[in-house]
């Protein structure tokens, strides 16, 4: 009877309420002192007593130390889990970021070459043509519009694709409704209160206002274009604003034949009106910009010791060699004699430090086959830098010229960048 009072009393302790317990010990302890009370007076039946009533508490005790422990390890094992699925989550979400990041660089460069192949466009058609086919594979559109309103009547340029894929031109036409339309909706889009360079999906046409600063120079529309692409559309809108900016430039320069008989460079007076656009849109963008007064060496004693003919050849190889090393956005005329000005756009004087050296360096070097003589040719070079050294054009041109005969008394075939301190006699030739 003892025994399995005490054995039930043992599993409640494993699976029981600790009152079952309880229960259990307290009538294993009260029988025995019934039916062994003569035990009692010895210390063996004592010892007897105080085991019935200890090792089903201290079985549960320990039980209940094993729960707390297996507990623990389960929080901690949860708590493991719920790290290791937020790192997988987190490496999930970088391979999308870096399948993201390698979608725009492919987009980029593909972009890229769209500049690279427009740039050498002169003219608006031959701008669609070379750039439609990379811009319809970049995009994969269905068909590509550009309207182009540089001038009036605006004109729009086709290309599709083919059941099998390939480019097909369509050539120029005068624009329909749907062309007048879009221009109307890019014209009034900014006072919208949308970004102005934004794409806009309308019907199954998405397009892309080409804006030089406020102005609007055109649109480009792709038909059947998916949603991701819709700002790659924008990035080859805004590409092709920069480019129709530089045909309408280069347009207006053939019609009004503003290049210098001789050196087929930009005159004086046009060279100073692309010069006081140029500062207002630095000043607008808050960038910088770099003039540079050259004058060729000692070019007066050329023209006493060869004659006038030897010295206009003189000329015109400097200015071909000027011309073929500058970018397209900078701006070169003759100021006169044979004295030369240049514009360095977005470089300031740290930037353009390097570049003049470059020039004056390339000039030194350069062999002038002209007639029966074989010549050499130096330069000095002046720099004044805008807005650091002068805010406005003429006194910009006037520190350029400090600077430039800065350089001649310094022993000419120099670069000189304008300092406060310039001053002296200016030193001709």
């Amino acid at each position: 009877m003892i025994v399995a009072l005490w054995t039930l009393a043992m599993l409640s302790a494993l699976s029981s309420p600790w009152w079952a317990t309880g229960v259990c010990t307290s009538l294993t302890l009260l029988v025995f002192i019934w039916t062994q009370a003569t035990m009692l007076t010895t210390w063996v039946g004592w010892a007897q007593l105080v085991t019935l009533g200890a090792t089903p508490w201290l079985l549960d005790a320990q039980q209940r130390r094993d729960q707390a422990l297996l507990a623990s390890s389960q929080a901690e094992e949860a708590r493991r889990l719920a790290r290791l699925s937020e790192a997988a989550r987190a490496l999930l979400s970088l391979q999308t970021a870096t399948q993201q990041l390698e979608r725009q660089i492919s987009e980029m460069t593909e972009v890229y070459h769209i500049t690279k192949d427009a740039s050498r466009a002169a003219h608006v058609d031959e701008l669609f043509a070379t750039t439609a086919e990379l811009t319809l594979r970049l995009l994969d559109a269905r068909r590509l519009r550009l309207i182009a309103c540089v001038k009036e009547p605006a004109t729009i340029w086709h290309a599709g694709r083919s059941s099998d894929g390939r480019f097909l031109p369509e050539g120029a036409r005068e624009p329909d409704e749907s062309d007048r339309a879009l221009l109307e909706q890019a014209r009034g889009a900014a006072s919208g209160g949308r970004a102005p360079d934004a794409p806009v999906q309308t019907g199954r046409v998405t397009w892309a206002p080409i804006r030089r600063d406020q102005e609007l120079l055109g649109v480009l529309a792709a038909e059947e274009l998916s949603a991701p692409r819709a700002a790659t559309l924008g990035l080859v809108a805004h590409q092709l604003a920069l480019q129709l900016s530089r045909i309408s430039l280069y347009e207006e320069v053939e019609a009004l034949a503003v290049t210098d008989a001789l050196t087929g460079l930009f005159v004086r007076s046009y060279f100073l009106q692309r010069a006081e656009e140029e500062l207002r849109r630095s000043r607008r963008h808050g960038l910088a910009c770099t003039l540079l007064m050259m004058d060729l060496d000692r070019f007066k004693q050329k023209n006493d010791t060869y004659g006038h003919l030897v010295g206009d050849v003189v000329l015109k190889d400097v200015s071909a060699l000027l011309q073929r090393n500058l970018r397209e956005i900078d701006l070169l005329a003759r100021f006169g004699g044979e004295e030369f000005i240049m514009l360095l756009t977005e470089t300031d004087v740290e930037q353009a430090l390097p570049i003049a050296q470059r020039l004056r360096q390339i000039v030194e070097v350069h062999p002038i086959r002209a007639y029966d003589e074989l010549l050499t040719q130096t330069i000095s070079i002046g720099l004044a830098g805008f807005p650091q050294d002068a805010q406005a054009l003429p006194q910009l041109i006037d520190r350029a010229d400090q600077a430039l005969y800065a350089a001649k008394r310094a022993g000419r075939n120099r670069v000189a960048r304008w300092a406060p301190d310039l001053s002296g006699e200016r030193t001709p030739g």
